[in-house]
């Protein structure tokens, strides 16, 4: 049995019928939509919660986002979305990810995003306190490889 890596968070959801195509294959934007919502429960798990970020003046828009397309997801196919946040400073963030089947495991996709902290009110770059980076840096984990 593999060991579950300390940080890493599987997240889950269900293909929903508007998210697929006249194929019934999930439409390739919805990847981006579900690396979202992992990424947002990763946080949530180690404490940090995007409402905190606002109440401080801090968002994390997307810089960069990849996704690397293996096999479709087929309307309601459950999905577990492995979550790993490999990159960390206190301008930045990277996470990865990992999308498989629940029902038979095969690798769907695997993707990357690149959040940049800034000021909501000013746009510009701002480097996070202690409050947010200290547990964001004890998160970091490098995916292991397939």
């Amino acid at each position: 049995m593999k060991k579950k890596d300390k940080y890493m968070h599987i997240a889950s959801v269900n293909v929903r019928f508007y998210e697929t195509d006249m194929m019934g294959i999930a439409h390739h934007s919805n990847h981006f939509r579900w690396f979202e919502m992992a990424r947002i429960e990763f946080l949530r798990q180690i404490g940090v919660t995007l409402w905190d970020m606002m109440n401080e003046d801090i968002v994390f828009p997307i810089m960069n986002v990849s996704c690397n397309y293996k096999e479709p997801a087929n309307f309601d196919d459950e999905l577990h979305i492995e979550t790993y946040l490999v990159k960390m400073t206190r301008a930045q963030m990277i996470f990865r990810y990992r999308m498989r089947r629940a029902s038979d495991g095969a690798l769907l996709a695997t993707g990357e995003t690149k959040n940049a902290f800034m000021s909501k009110l000013t746009g510009k770059i701002v480097r996070l306190d202690d409050t947010f980076y200290l547990p964001m840096l004890a998160a970091v984990e490098e995916m292991p490889h397939e």
